[in-house]
């Protein structure tokens, strides 16, 4: 379950941000990323039984409008692949980015339907050199689960230096008819050791205390983007 992406980069998701490729004469941006990482962490749970995951994207962008696809590694109830398919459309007014789109969650050989898709709206406004982004994620059938189920989170980014910058979150994920109602929050650091190429250190934590998987971690990443 994931993603904008993201475990070792990405608050927002679903996966790490890759540099966009424009073609020449052309409003069509595409990108590829590859991230290896010690753990995939999933709104604070770890997806891969605490080992480590590889993920794999490609985004195509026209004019506001983007879509894209992406892989990973998974371990749990004997499923070990996930596949995420996403689209939606960006735009800025007055200074504030509107981001409004879909995420769809797909498991490989999984013994029950776990499949989900979930609409997203997030709004991001820049503070200084960094951005502060408040988003949404709401599906009306959890992973299975037949329960309605919103996402919250609030993030900061911010640069410290021309390749070391700081990033942090703090989420709630509501389900209703359910007691599983959790808070998460994470805080990392990323540094761009070369162009398209960086590396992460994020923290991660919540609130749950009878499960193994969303105890406190610390998740090293390594991204190469195309």
């Amino acid at each position: 379950m994931r993603k904008i992406i993201l475990a070792a980069a990405l608050a927002c998701g679903m996966f790490p941000a890759a540099v966009m490729a424009q073609d020449a004469g052309s409003d069509v941006q595409i990108s590829a990323s590859l991230t290896g990482a010690t753990d995939y962490v999933w709104r604070g749970v770890s997806q891969t039984d605490n080992h480590a995951a590889v993920f794999a994207a490609v985004n195509v962008g026209y004019k506001g409008f983007y879509a894209g696809a992406g892989t990973e590694n998974v371990d749990f109830l004997g499923i070990n692949q996930e596949y995420d398919f996403w689209a939606g459309y960006a735009t800025a007014i007055g200074g504030v980015t509107i981001d409004a789109g879909m995420v769809r969650y797909g498991y490989v050989d999984a013994p029950v339907d776990i499949d989900t898709l979930e609409g997203k709206l997030a709004l991001t406004v820049p503070v200084g050199k960094g951005s502060v982004t408040a988003k949404g994620m709401y599906t009306g059938n959890y992973f299975g689960s037949s329960n309605p189920a919103l996402y919250t989170e609030l993030s900061a980014s911010y640069p410290l230096t021309a390749k070391l910058g700081i990033n942090a979150a703090v989420a709630h994920q509501q389900i209703n008819r359910s007691s599983a109602d959790y808070t998460t929050w994470n805080a990392g650091l990323s540094y761009k050791l070369l162009p398209g190429v960086s590396a992460s250190v994020t923290y991660y934590d919540t609130d749950i205390t009878h499960n193994r998987l969303a105890r406190a971690r610390v998740v090293g990443g390594f991204t190469v983007s195309f």
